[in-house]
């Protein structure tokens, strides 16, 4: 069982950069006032260890693994007790930080564990994600709205529930140590009590969780920025975009440029955490293989009948032909706005990368889907209704409903990197020595990007040679390749639980570009 993810066309164009103007998510109107427009230097760094590009959770993850882990030589017994200084290490960020997919997302983490039953490897990944952010966020004391709480997966296709049903089957065999975390609901009256009473079935899980993802984002940066026991040295310049990444013609051999507007910085290494806008970078690699889609978010005001005792007490997906939206309710004391996103029927999406348009079709869908798939009392009352902005429902009666509209506290888009194969693409890229990627979540990325970013930064801090990390097996670890892992490789997997097939290697992306229509 998986989304109802859109088909994604062959690409030719390679991304553009993040628009400078973008709309306004909900999640940027606390902003950290130590981040915004923060350089830690005035004038741009001409070189740097390692050089971050984005400042989202995987950048903020990059940067935190890097600075907080102690180099690997430092536990060679050939050092003589010598401990290696920790790296340099710059971030480059096009806007604001976090400002990106992370700072407009729908404010979920959650594994989705029935969605790979032939390989459980991913749905330990996403738990052990889930479980490190958690454990973060309560060592940090992290005030970021972090609740834990069950996830209801409403479906609205036969289609979609017999997947469901053969998927937890299967992990009856493969996984049921993962299985059990969840079950599935068909019975009418069940379905009421869960508050979807027009749906075909449900997924319920134990494993979900709701949080404000700029403020766990920004806390890390933070954090970074004001520490005096790393490891290295930590340099956040906003307002500063990555313009293009070439070798370097002069210093150090196997380092590269990284051109600003504001001047050129030189690096041995290179970790791109740039999601839908890799290709931008990497055109030659990713353009095909990292697509972006636009998403559309919405902040609404509760109406009565989700208030007090009534609010909800899960977070929802619901999932269908051509379905595929999320919602959780923010704490009633902080306004209890309705977190709900999706509708990506109404409106252009892939290949879409201006996250300063609000779609007013979508936008409409998104303002009055919940009064008909919750059937909530005042779309039978009548409510506010406006007969030129109904939505499309699900079930008898909806129609009428969805004419109710709740008000939008705010309206916002965020653009997600789609990969063509629907797994992360994490390590170092074929080719291009020194270059290191961990992008591609499929709107997917609060369950993986976590430990995707530890993953990588493990890598780049092993110092791997070769094309595509040869010292680390070629980037190996795919066994239907039958190669052996190689040691370095070993270690990622081993502490980050980083799935094999989230592993960039030369042999995916040529598979990937086969599926894609590219070879």
């Amino acid at each position: 069982m998986s989304r109802d993810h859109p088909t994604l066309p062959h690409q030719t164009t390679p991304a553009g950069l993040p628009t400078k103007e973008s709309s306004t998510s909900f999640w940027h109107t606390e902003p950290s006032p130590l981040l915004l427009g923060h350089r830690s230097t005035r004038n741009l760094p001409e070189k740097a260890d390692i050089v971050v590009i984005g400042s989202g959770i995987t950048g903020a993850s990059i940067a935190h693994h890097l600075l907080t882990t102690n180099d690997p030589n430092n536990n060679d017994p050939s050092s003589n007790g010598n401990r290696t200084r920790g790296p340099n290490v710059l971030m480059l960020e096009a806007r604001e930080a976090c400002w990106g997919a992370t700072g407009r997302n729908g404010g979920h983490c959650q594994p989705l564990l029935i969605e790979n039953p032939h390989d459980p490897s991913i749905g330990h990944f996403e738990l052990k994600n889930f479980r490190t952010l958690q454990d973060l966020i309560k060592e940090k004391e992290i005030d970021c709205e972090f609740v834990e709480q069950p996830g209801v997966r409403g479906i609205y296709s036969l289609h979609h529930l017999r997947e469901a049903e053969e998927s937890l089957k299967v992990m009856e065999t493969t996984a049921p140590e993962l299985g059990g975390f969840m079950r599935i609901v068909t019975e009418k009256a069940e379905l009421r009590r869960l508050r979807i009473p027009t749906a075909d079935g449900a997924v319920v899980t134990e494993i979900a969780a709701r949080l404000w993802p700029y403020k766990f984002v920004a806390r890390i940066l933070e954090d970074l920025l004001t520490s005096t026991t790393l490891s290295g040295t930590f340099n956040l310049q906003t307002l500063t975009p990555a313009l293009s990444l070439t070798p370097a013609q002069n210093g150090p051999a196997r380092s590269w440029t990284i051109t600003t507007p504001r001047g050129d910085i030189s690096a041995q290494k290179v970790i791109l955490a740039t999601n839908a806008y890799t290709s931008h970078l990497l055109p030659d690699s990713f353009t095909n293989l990292i697509l972006p889609c636009r998403g559309q978010m919405s902040a609404l005001q509760p109406l009565p009948s989700l208030t007090g005792s009534s609010r909800l007490q899960t977070s929802f997906g619901f999932l269908g032909d051509g379905l595929d939206d999320y919602l959780i309710q923010r704490p009633s004391e902080r306004g209890g706005h309705l977190m709900f996103g999706g509708g990506r029927q109404h409106g252009p999406s892939i290949s879409e990368t201006d996250d300063g348009v609000v779609d007013p079709q979508t936008a409409r869908y998104l303002r009055t889907r919940l009064v008909g798939a919750f059937g909530l009392p005042e779309g039978k009352a009548g409510g506010e209704k406006r007969e030129d902005e109904g939505g499309e429902g699900e079930g008898e009666g909806e129609g009428e409903r969805e004419k109710v509209q709740f008000t939008a506290a705010n309206e916002w888009s965020g653009i997600m990197g789609f990969s063509r194969d629907e797994r992360p693409w994490v390590g170092a890229v074929p080719g291009e020595e020194g270059v290191f990627v961990s992008a591609g979540y499929t709107g997917h990325g609060m369950p993986n990007s976590w430990l995707c970013g530890k993953a990588v930064a493990m890598m780049a801090l092993a110092g791997r040679e070769g094309e595509g990390g040869e010292s680390a097996g070629r980037g190996r670890g795919v066994e239907e390749e039958g190669e052996e892992d190689g040691e370095v490789m070993q270690k990622v997997m081993r502490e980050t639980g980083l799935p094999r097939s989230y592993i960039l290697t030369k042999e995916r992306m040529e598979r990937a570009e086969m599926r894609g229509g590219g070879g």
